[in-house]
């Protein structure tokens, strides 16, 4: 028994499905998945321009993948409280919220305590916007 995931391949032959399985299973990865299942990427790509269903497939499996990632980023964000996490994709996230992509600069310089320095620049600022 083998741990492919079930895709029901309605319009599409049986090494298409076999493709689209292989595919899914080696995150998007058109080379590997070619290779898994003995087809070339001719054929895979004369199957993208041929097949409306082989297409509908494929886009299936790439947006079943960005879904794996998104869950990915919320458990190390919700679960683990990934601090660098947070920091890097809160922003992008919420973005419809009203938080804008934001950017982290280090100083660095004589600072008496030494601590460092993070200045946050929102929606592409210059640093040189924000020195006195």
């Amino acid at each position: 028994m083998n741990n492919l995931p079930i895709l029901i391949g309605e319009g599409l032959n049986d090494n298409q499905v076999r493709f689209i399985n292989t595919y899914a299973v080696n995150y998007c990865n058109i080379s590997q998945a070619c290779l898994n299942a003995n087809i070339s990427r001719q054929t895979f790509y004369r199957w993208k321009n041929e097949s409306d269903k082989f297409s509908e497939a494929l886009v299936q499996s790439e947006e079943a993948l960005k879904d794996r990632v998104v869950s990915e980023i919320y458990t190390h964000i919700f679960e683990d409280r990934n601090p660098v996490v947070l920091s890097k994709f809160g922003p992008k996230i919420l973005k419809d919220r009203g938080l804008g992509d934001e950017k982290d600069i280090n100083l660095t310089g004589n600072l008496s305590n030494d601590n460092e320095v993070v200045v946050t620049i929102i929606d592409g600022g210059e640093v040189a916007d924000y020195e006195s």
